[in-house]
């Protein structure tokens, strides 16, 4: 069960409303707190918080995340519910725009779901990587992330495959110990390996998993571009790793994949490769439906409540 201190999250919101952030007036900031298997997503409302397109950015993005201390938050989601279909602009945590996460695709959904902005259970949001079909219908939060591409294997027990960014998949055996991999040293030198980023014609870096087979599935620990570091869950990289093993191992869909909180099932449909998993909402200042588009952000809440799906 995916924890946070709300009280201490609700102090850091105290504090950067005295500290304030250049170009922003943050009392005025509509937001979320949100998570996908305990990937940490800063959800904002762009047109509640009255933002337009040009106002956000990476050094907006960076400063809103690192605000919170009290939970590390792993990336910004910006919803923009004014355009058709929505859209979803999403900054990694070190203030990267980057082309998709899945975890904060899922958030996005159920957010928009409950303040429907969604046109029916299933629908389509905008995003860097082209329109993504998702879908909350029977409080299950289902997205789909596209079509596996640019598969090929790198060495005997390397693949790639992209599945909104560039994941790098290490297949480790069942006498190897995935708990004892230094994620972080191991992963950032394959995500910083220039040779190999420009072999695979992604010189921005590499998403690092690896996997090992686990039970009916397969259980993984990822390495996050932009977060730089191991996260709790990686959406990208659980479609992208259920689909190096049915490529690799044949194992069929749907594919369990363990992470460090809980697990994500990826499914292959016509939409693609279709994640769900935990989401829920940690802390924020979301106003009830029925409340007039406040001119100030409301006090912030110490729950919103969750879904699984």
């Amino acid at each position: 069960m995916f924890y946070v201190d709300r009280h201490a999250l609700q102090a850091d919101y105290a504090d950067v409303l005295l500290r304030g952030v250049p170009g922003l007036d943050v009392r005025q900031l509509i937001f979320s707190v949100m998570h996908g298997n305990g990937n940490v997503i800063l959800v904002v409302d762009e047109t509640l918080s009255g933002l337009s397109s040009d106002e956000i950015g990476s050094d907006l993005a960076r400063e809103l995340c690192e605000a919170f201390t009290a939970v590390s938050v792993d990336g910004i989601a910006f919803v923009r519910a004014a355009e058709e279909p929505i859209r979803m602009t999403y900054f990694d945590r070190d203030g990267t725009n980057a082309t998709m996460c899945g975890n904060a695709l899922r958030c996005v959904t159920q957010y928009a779901d409950e303040r429907g902005y969604l046109r029916g259970d299933t629908d389509v949001i905008m995003t860097d990587d082209g329109p993504k079909w998702v879908s909350a219908g029977e409080g299950a939060v289902r997205v789909a992330l596209g079509a596996g591409r640019e598969f090929q294997r790198v060495t005997a027990h390397q693949y790639f495959a992209f599945s909104g960014v560039a994941h790098l998949v290490v297949l480790l055996d069942d006498s190897q110990d995935l708990d004892a991999i230094d994620v972080k040293t191991v992963g950032a030198a394959l995500r910083y390996d220039e040779e190999l980023c420009l072999r695979l014609n992604h010189p921005e870096g590499l998403h690092v998993d690896f996997m090992q087979r686990y039970e009916d599935g397969v259980r993984i620990r990822t390495y996050e571009v932009g977060v730089e570091d191991e996260t709790r869950a990686c959406g990208t990289g659980s479609a992208a790793s259920a689909y190096v093993a049915s490529r690799v191992w044949g194992l069929p869909y749907p594919i369990r994949v363990v992470v460090q909180e809980g697990e994500i099932q990826v499914e292959e449909t016509d939409h693609g490769l279709v994640i769900s998993g935990s989401t829920g909402h940690l802390f924020g200042n979301i106003p009830p439906l029925d409340a007039p588009i406040p001119g100030r952000a409301s006090e912030p809440a110490l729950a919103v409540g969750g879904t699984g799906g």
